[in-house]
């Protein structure tokens, strides 16, 4: 379980919030056209993000988003459950239909702010709980595909994204023996690549085997999810290092590894395709904690994960903005003291 930033205050967790372009096939300059733009693309912004309560009845969670040129564009009302203090949900847009969303959709390419809100009618409040901007970009499709012809495709820029780690003492299986897990972004068509993650301490390397479950937590496409302009958001989990054992039971830990006995200096390498991709270097206590370098918790990220910089390396990202991040991390939320060596 994830703590909240505030006992008794609904937390968005930042890191979850993901915008992805629904891409129509044509293009209405006004959802009371007669007619709609044929042969052009189009898109609608998806989003979701997760919360940990709590959420009081009479509550409702909506996002504002603006048009690019500036003034109102979208109101979308998401689902909100009644929650207790600390209960986890992802939230996700109310349902309304395909021929609605498409009517609203935009051809619009540039920044679009927005705000993830709050409003109760009980309490008579309406609280902006995050504000930020998304970046849409346009591609251009093959055009020696004959539907491609003259038709541009969108999609949201999450380059900013790549150099950044999230580590973490992970408490999701076992809350008493809690394994180390990382988080990266990768850029292109990862699921044609082996991916590991291996581990670190001193300098050496603790096992010759990964030491990692793996699983794909997020993919971030283009409408039309071309594999170039795909991120994927993968999550490595240490099975067999963990935190601290604060078990009564008579489970053997014998095989692990445990942070809270080794402190010093750690290193978790992101393999692709045989090739080093991310390290990220973090630093364990005398105390057994992970030296926390303030950035997650300046930033109110929410949650338990601790934000380090992924150093890039490798061709296999393909090209990006190396610069993003500086003005364009967490939606335009810049981090104080995050810096790419």
């Amino acid at each position: 379980m994830a703590a909240s930033a505030f006992a008794g205050e609904l937390t968005l967790l930042k890191r979850t919030v993901f915008v992805t372009p629904q891409k129509y096939l044509r293009y209405w300059k006004n959802p009371k056209a007669a007619e709609p733009v044929y042969n052009t693309n189009s898109w609608y912004p998806k989003i979701k993000f997760d919360v940990l309560g709590p959420i009081e009845a009479g509550s409702k969670l909506y996002v504002e988003i603006d048009r690019a040129g500036g003034g109102p564009w979208l109101k979308i009302n998401m689902q909100t459950p009644v929650l207790e203090n600390d209960v986890w949900e992802t939230i996700r847009p109310e349902s309304i239909s395909s021929d609605d969303e498409e009517k609203l959709a935009s051809v619009e390419t540039g920044v679009f702010n927005f705000r993830i809100k709050l409003k109760n009618a009980l309490a008579g409040t309406d609280t902006v709980l995050f504000s930020g901007k998304f970046k849409v970009n346009q591609l251009t499709l093959d055009q020696n595909i004959p539907e491609n012809k003259g038709k541009k495709e969108f999609m949201v820029d999450y380059d900013w994204h790549l150099p950044i780690g999230y580590v973490w003492i992970n408490p999701e299986a076992d809350e008493e023996v809690p394994y180390l897990s990382t988080q990266v972004c990768l850029k292109g068509a990862v699921e044609q690549d082996k991916t590991e993650a291996y581990l670190f301490f001193n300098g050496k390397q603790i096992s010759k085997d990964p030491m990692t479950t793996y699983s794909t937590k997020e993919v971030l496409t283009s409408g039309a999810d071309e594999p170039h302009h795909r991120y994927s958001i993968l999550q490595f989990n240490f099975s067999n290092v963990r935190g601290f054992n604060r078990s009564s039971s008579a489970s053997d830990y014998s095989q692990n590894f445990f942070l809270d006995k080794n402190p010093g200096s750690y290193e978790i390498k992101i393999m692709r395709g045989n090739a080093l991709a991310r390290s990220i270097g973090f630093t364990v206590g005398r105390d057994g904690a992970i030296v926390d370098n303030g950035i997650a918790k300046t930033a109110r990220l929410g949650g338990v994960r601790m934000i380090f910089p992924a150093k890039i390396s490798g061709s296999l990202d393909g090209a990006y903005n190396a610069a993003a991040w500086q003005t364009d991390a967490l939606w335009s939320n810049p981090l104080s003291g995050f810096s790419i060596q």
